[in-house]
């Protein structure tokens, strides 16, 4: 579904570019980091700490971590 004008994608286009690189790196990383805390939000309570690593991947990432993936302990 497309519900905005390419009147106003070119004025959105504009005001991204009009930012450093470094605005949208953080613009980005900021976006990430919120897209994470939504999914820590809507992580079931009860997984083990591998399960959490392993659902917090998928959701971010959209594929499951591989099962033979080696976790470190902070």
């Amino acid at each position: 579904m497309e519900d905005t004008t390419s009147e106003i994608k070119a004025v959105y286009r504009q005001m991204l570019l009009s930012l450093t690189e470094e605005e949208r790196f953080l613009m980005c990383a900021e976006m990430f980091d919120s897209a994470r805390a939504i999914a820590f939000a809507a992580m079931p309570q009860d997984l083990s700490a591998a399960d959490q690593k392993r659902y917090i991947y998928k959701r971010t990432y959209g594929e499951p971590l591989p099962d033979d993936f080696p976790f470190r302990d902070k």
